[in-house]
C-alpha cells in the first residue's frame, strides 16, 4: 500500500476515494459539494459548500466528515485501519450500521477479511 493510502480506507468498509463528500472536497468541486448538500439536507439547507468537507476515515479529523464517528474511533483506537482486521469483527454496532443501507461497506469489509485489507485496496485501484 502506497503511503497515505490507508486515510481513504473507511473503519466501516467503505472506500473513502469512492465517496461523494471525499470526491467533492479533494477535487475542489463547489457543485459537487452543493449536490451533496442536496442530497443530505436537501434543497433549503443553510449548509454551505465549503463545510463539505473529507480527508478520509485515515486523513485529517479537524477536516473529517464525521470526527465523532464511533466505528472509526473503535477502530482506530485498537490501533486498526479496518474494523475487519479486529477479532470482534462484525460487532453489533457494524451490524447495526450495515443495516441502514450499508451493504456495500459490508460486502467490502468481508472482502477485506478474507484478503486482508492490503490485498483488498489493491483491488479497488483496479476498478
Amino acid at each position: 500500500m502506497a503511503e497515505g493510502d490507508e486515510r481513504l480506507i473507511g473503519a466501516c468498509g467503505i472506500n473513502c476515494a469512492m465517496c461523494d463528500i471525499y470526491r467533492a472536497y479533494s477535487e475542489g468541486d463547489v457543485e459537487k459539494q452543493r449536490k451533496v448538500i442536496e442530497s443530505i439536507f436537501g434543497k433549503n439547507s443553510d449548509v454551505k459548500p465549503e463545510q463539505i468537507t473529507c480527508d478520509g476515515c485515515g486523513g485529517r479529523r479537524d477536516i473529517h466528515w464525521s470526527p465523532e464517528c464511533a466505528i472509526m474511533q473503535c477502530a482506530h483506537g485498537k490501533g486498526l485501519i479496518a474494523c475487519s482486521q479486529c477479532p470482534e469483527f462484525p460487532c453489533p454496532r457494524l451490524e447495526e450500521f450495515y443495516s441502514r443501507g450499508y451493504e456495500k461497506a459490508k460486502a467490502n469489509a468481508l472482502r477485506q477479511r478474507e484478503i486482508g485489507v492490503e490485498a483488498w485496496w489493491k483491488e479497488q485501484q483496479h476498478k
